[in-house]
């Protein structure tokens, strides 16, 4: 019931929270972000998303369920 899905903007191996999510029965779910210019000004090299076991999260400490190359 606690755990969320993070996801993650990585550079250099290092992850910044870019959101929370939770999905919906049917498994569906979204997360909205809006870059500020701290995160604009960085060529960000993958994106990931963890379930973690709530959203404080400051850096991924569940299962990676998915990360992409940007």
């Amino acid at each position: 019931d606690k755990e969320v899905y993070q996801v993650w903007l990585i550079k250099d191996e290092k992850p910044e929270r870019a959101g929370t999510f939770v999905t919906s029965g049917d498994g569906k779910g979204s997360v909205i972000f809006k870059f500020n210019e701290e995160f604009t000004e960085k060529d960000w090299d993958q994106v990931a998303v963890s379930l973690e076991p709530d959203a404080n999260s400051e850096l991924p400490q569940g299962e990676i369920v998915l990360a992409a190359d940007i």
